[in-house]
């Protein structure tokens, strides 16, 4: 059951997952979702992208949020994008700096990027993805890779579940 992401040339080979049970990661304790019972509650007011950007990087833009929403604007259909913490992340493993770059937190076990000592324009962790599309952004100004990490260092939570006026965003186990 082993994968291979592409990109630029290059194959990244992926581990099996039978390797990766073996390595005991530690399982996250969520990710972001739309609730399915409101996903059409969503009003496609990007306000979780908004609030994702200004709590992590003190300004907003698309280059700088972790979490976006698909719009289908003309069948009025909205949907999240974002990291689901997966149980065995291609992302960390592919990484060539894992647990510097690319960390499990400690006590939330959440998945996250530490760009300050990501290599500039590394994108390995994004072409491990094997979401389509994958749920890492790019900021291509500092040449970095960009994914939720569930608001980890907040004591109230994702900004974006916790500020979405539609209230259509939770965090799942």
């Amino acid at each position: 059951m082993g994968g291979v992401a592409a990109g630029t040339g290059a194959a990244i080979f992926v581990s099996d997952m039978d390797k990766w049970r073996a390595l005991k990661i530690p399982k996250a304790r969520g990710h972001i979702a739309q609730l399915a019972a409101n996903e059409s509650a969503c009003t496609g007011c990007g306000t979780c992208e908004l609030v994702c950007a200004a709590a992590h990087e003190k300004a907003v833009g698309p280059a700088l949020r972790r979490i976006w929403l698909d719009r289908d604007a003309i069948n009025l259909v909205y949907r999240i994008s974002a990291c689901l913490q997966c149980d065995y992340p291609t992302c960390y493993f592919a990484c060539p700096l894992k647990d510097e770059a690319l960390c499990i937190d400690g006590v939330t076990k959440a998945r996250y990027i530490v760009s300050e000592k990501c290599q500039p324009g590394c994108d390995i962790c994004i072409k491990a993805c094997l979401l389509d599309p994958p749920r890492i952004n790019f900021d291509r100004e500092r040449n970095v890779p960009l994914m939720c990490d569930l608001c980890k260092d907040r004591q109230t939570g994702p900004a974006c579940v916790e500020l979405c006026p539609a209230a259509c965003l939770e965090l799942r186990a």
